[in-house]
């Protein structure tokens, strides 16, 4: 059985404060495939990296992403809420997940652009990757599919992935009309046979989100690409144990 690649969404939810440095660093430590990110534009007009676009669920403030400087988003903590060792988190700029990551694993780069729209948006997105130098480990997706069009039109080289929450109808064509080369569905609403024609259209299939262990057998089962979960260690352990299994059985 060939095992799907393990990404950490959010940067592993259950370990570490989503979307923070030491959740990212953790993914590494533990040698997952890529990471799963999310990125609003703050007030400056940098690209943050956090899921909401607003701060009260995961940072000690209040308010719009879009209504708050970088200055003023440094001085929150966006680890106190998950706990007090991981208070001095601070919300990161995409830029320096980049310099974290520096090409060790694929990056997944979420564009939020609703119900918050940030006009223009795919042009931070390429003032920031221009002078990055592993391109070609990025995957960019988004529920916006006129973002998606636009950067497509763009010819930026990038992967891009139609991200969704259910089964699309004609997936392969539409999946060209963006340029995407992935699809990114929502595992409950996915089905062996929609993986099939995914396959079938040379599309890669990276489900979210998945954390039960039947699933990730099921995954394995359907040919999926890539598991994007909370728990990434638990789904290396899990990968571990069935590949030794196998070695015994060799």
């Amino acid at each position: 059985m060939k095992w799907p690649k393990v990404f950490a969404h959010r940067g592993g939810r259950r370990w570490a404060p989503e979307n923070t440095l030491i959740a990212f660093q953790k993914s590494l430590e533990l040698g997952c495939d890529g990471i799963e990110l999310d990125v609003q534009r703050c007030a400056s007009g940098e690209l943050v990296v956090i899921h909401d676009d607003d701060l009260s669920r995961t940072t000690n403030g209040i308010g719009l992403i879009k209504d708050a400087t970088l200055p003023e988003l440094k001085r929150l903590s966006a680890g106190a809420w998950y706990d007090k060792e991981f208070s001095s988190e601070r919300i990161p700029t995409l830029e320096e997940v980049l310099e974290l990551v520096a090409g060790r694993l694929v990056i997944n780069i979420e564009i939020k652009n609703a119900p918050v729209s940030y006009d223009g948006i795919e042009h931070d997105l390429l003032a920031v990757l221009d002078g990055y130098e592993h391109k070609d480990r990025l995957i960019i997706s988004s529920f916006d599919h006129n973002f998606m069009l636009r950067l497509h039109k763009l010819q930026t080289g990038l992967k891009l992935a139609v991200l969704a929450d259910g089964i699309l109808v004609d997936l392969g064509e539409y999946a060209a009309k963006l340029g995407a080369k992935c699809w990114h569905p929502c595992w409950g609403s996915l089905t062996e046979a929609a993986i099939e024609d995914a396959h079938a259209a040379n599309l890669e299939v990276n489900a979210w989100t998945m954390n039960e262990q039947r699933d990730w057998i099921n995954a394995a089962k359907f040919n999926l690409d890539a598991i994007i979960t909370d728990d990434p260690a638990g789904l290396k352990q899990l990968i571990e144990r069935a590949l030794q299994v196998d070695v015994i059985k060799f």
